[in-house]
């Protein structure tokens, strides 16, 4: 009896791999609101869904994009069209062929104003894509049709520049039909959702952990060394430290920034800090009564900044920037660094502006206001702003810390009176200019040459502008444990979990 209950078990083990190896831990960051593809904003969301599920392209150990679904594409002599060769072996989870219809269902459902998506715009180069956003034409109009159930064709209204970068994004992914048709808006959730990653989503707990084993049907599944994964939501960066430290964490979202030091000292096999396109910066609201018909005020403020003391206790986690796209994104084509006032040069020059815009002996300047996410190592960022501003121009500042989320609401509800300090994330060039570019600009070159050339003119203009003031990039820092084997730091700060292993 004994004996057949043994080897029961081992059979039951044998048909159940998941079950049976050792999972992969790693932490994701707070809980992310939703998982469906075209709502989701949070880094959360995209950690997870980058392995649940596969575009037209994915990408690869580096961050780079590579062929995903898509194992072939052909671009007209203009560069306004593309026509995708899909995988003959691409499937759903429960074993359903993707279609090109899919991709075509997935991206009228995101440009569709009735899904009410806050990421869109990234849409915007295809064709019809803004007079559909804005209620103007049907989604059906959107420039991409299926020719047949392999071969997708992409229509493009003007050039995008990195449009490879799109077509990696989660927004451009595939939406299984018949899980929409029976669960609408609801499609997404554990339990429900349908994908074509390498990894399924099989358990959710709330505020806990998403549990993700690997997805047999993946058309690469062979290569996928990690059969489950725990995915650990963590609303606090302490929290993962501890757990880390208790050996019940692989791979953190981040590390405390206080602990930094400690970590490296400490946990010197684990640390891995590298340069990443975060990009932190104070955005004026164009209609501030201080400079809206003064824009020398608003040159003095930029001028009096000192970004490297303003970093100076960042412990390497931080440089001064004096551009909006991250150096990382230019690759060989990165453009020469600009030449930059130092010292009390860019004081003097500050003063100078101050006096132009009107202000000086006798005339104090106006307050201004700073809105920021209420979180200590920005507060202690926002209030050395204010200190410098105090001290070479002798302007107050008004602090006003909210939550997080408020800040992204006020910005984009342009809610704020003088500066909002916030962070944008960005994965290429066009896409770290595009949130604070004004409708009208674009790029109309089709080599990458003019292109680049183009995008360098958009950032100085904005840059010459004041409206955006870039203060610091950032980088991206995890504990990684020594077992983990296929982590490669990169300026994307994309890890897909399909290409690590983990040694027992």
């Amino acid at each position: 009896m004994m004996r057949i209950v043994a080897l029961l078990l081992s059979a039951l083990l044998l048909t159940l791999p998941s079950l049976a190896a050792e999972p992969l831990r790693v932490a994701i960051g707070p809980e992310p609101e939703t998982l469906d593809p075209h709502k989701g904003t949070e880094i959360s969301a995209a950690r997870l869904l980058l392995d649940l599920c596969e575009g037209l392209l994915t990408r690869d150990a580096d961050g780079r994009t590579v062929p995903g679904v898509a194992e072939r594409v052909d671009h007209a002599a203009d560069g306004l069209t593309m026509v995708f060769h899909l995988r003959t072996d691409a499937r759903w989870w429960n074993g359903d062929a993707i279609t090109a219809g899919d991709f075509v269902r997935g991206w009228r459902r995101a440009i569709d104003p009735a899904t009410r998506s806050g990421i869109a715009d990234l849409l915007d180069g295809v064709e019809n894509a803004v007079a559909i956003r804005r209620g103007l034409l049907p989604p059906d109009r959107l420039g991409i049709q299926a020719a047949d159930g392999r071969t997708l064709v992409v229509r493009l209204e003007r050039p995008v520049p990195d449009f490879d970068m799109v077509l990696a994004h989660r927004l451009t992914l595939p939406v299984h039909g018949p899980t929409l048709a029976a669960h609408g808006d609801g499609f997404a959730r554990a339990g429900t959702l349908m994908c074509n990653g390498p990894y399924r989503l099989t358990d959710h707990r709330l505020q806990d952990r998403y549990i993700l084993d690997r997805a047999e049907q993946w058309h690469g599944a062979a290569t996928v060394k990690i059969a489950r994964v725990e995915a650990l939501v963590a609303e606090k960066a302490e929290l993962e430290m501890n757990l880390f430290r208790a050996g019940q964490l692989d791979i953190t979202s981040t590390v405390p920034a206080p602990m930094l030091d400690w970590a490296r000292t400490n946990l010197p096999d684990a640390v891995q800090v590298h340069p990443w396109t975060l990009l932190s910066l104070l955005l004026a609201n164009p209609d501030g009564a201080a400079w809206r018909n003064n824009p020398a005020f608003l040159e003095a403020l930029e001028l009096a900044l000192d970004r490297d003391q303003l970093v100076a206790d960042a412990q390497g986690r931080a440089m001064p920037a004096y551009g909006l796209i991250p150096p990382g994104l230019w690759g060989q084509d990165r453009p020469p660094t600009p030449k930059v006032l130092t010292g009390e040069a860019r004081r003097l020059a500050a003063r100078d502006a101050l006096a132009r815009a009107g202000y000086g002996a006798g005339t104090p300047p106006p307050r201004v206001e700073i809105v920021f996410a209420g979180v200590e190592a920005i507060r202690r960022r926002v209030i050395a702003i204010a200190a410098q501003w105090k001290q070479v121009l002798g302007v107050e500042t008004d602090l006003v810390g909210l939550e997080s989320r408020m800040v992204s609401t006020r910005q984009r509800q342009k809610d704020f009176q003088g500066f909002l300090y916030n962070s944008w994330i960005s994965y290429s060039p066009f896409y770290a200019l595009s949130p604070f570019l004004p409708p009208d600009a674009v790029v109309t070159a089709t080599d990458w040459a003019g292109q680049a050339q183009q995008m360098q003119a958009l950032e100085r203009s904005l840059l010459e502008s004041r409206r955006v003031i870039p203060v610091a990039f950032g980088s991206a820092m995890h504990l990684v444990s020594p077992r983990v084997g296929g982590w490669r730091g990169n300026t994307y700060d994309i890890h897909p979990l399909r290409y690590l292993t983990l040694e027992r």
